[in-house]
């Protein structure tokens, strides 16, 4: 393929992702892109006849892609970090302590909303009871990455929680 077809193939697609893509789904729209421009490319490499296909066909591979991405997420149950791995404290207290434990926990996601995000994320994987080796693969980073960015987050976590005087 040219790269003028290339071009025009991902601005039809981009325009189709962008009109079928539900909100909830907006960060993923560039891979849902990516995802039906190899459907079109495979589809041609099979094809007797060379060229970019109607403009009705490629919404429908941009439709079907964004279905599929759909179907992937509810398979696996995922949700986004930033949605609702680390969830806001319910607003009634039901202990005597409920009070100082809602603040507590209001203040620590504070604090990890501040992180730089490659360190948020080891720290909430981390949080959530991740171990270093399966960070590394959900993430795809290296083991001593994870590792550092964890020690790190955890450090500026600490600090953080320290300057609005709430020490362990």
């Amino acid at each position: 393929m040219r790269e003028e077809e290339l071009a025009r193939l991902r601005s039809v697609l981009t325009a189709a992702v962008a009109r079928v893509c539900p909100r909830r789904l907006s960060h993923l729209r560039e891979d849902i892109v990516q995802s039906a421009m190899l459907r079109v490319i495979e589809s041609q490499g099979r094809s007797e006849q060379p060229g970019i296909r109607t403009a009705s066909y490629l919404w429908k591979v941009a439709y079907t892609a964004m279905v599929d991405e759909l179907r992937r997420i509810d398979r696996r149950r995922e949700v986004p970090m930033e949605d609702g791995l680390i969830e806001r404290p319910p607003d009634t207290a039901v202990s005597p302590g409920g009070e100082s434990e809602r603040h507590l926990a209001i203040e620590i996601q504070d604090c990890i909303a501040r992180l730089m995000e490659p360190r948020r994320v080891s720290v909430v994987l981390h949080l959530l009871g991740f171990q270093a080796g399966e960070a590394a693969r959900s993430t795809g980073w290296s083991l001593k990455r994870v590792r550092n960015l964890t020690y790190r987050g955890l450090a500026d976590l600490r600090r953080c929680l320290e300057e609005k005087g709430l020490k362990p």
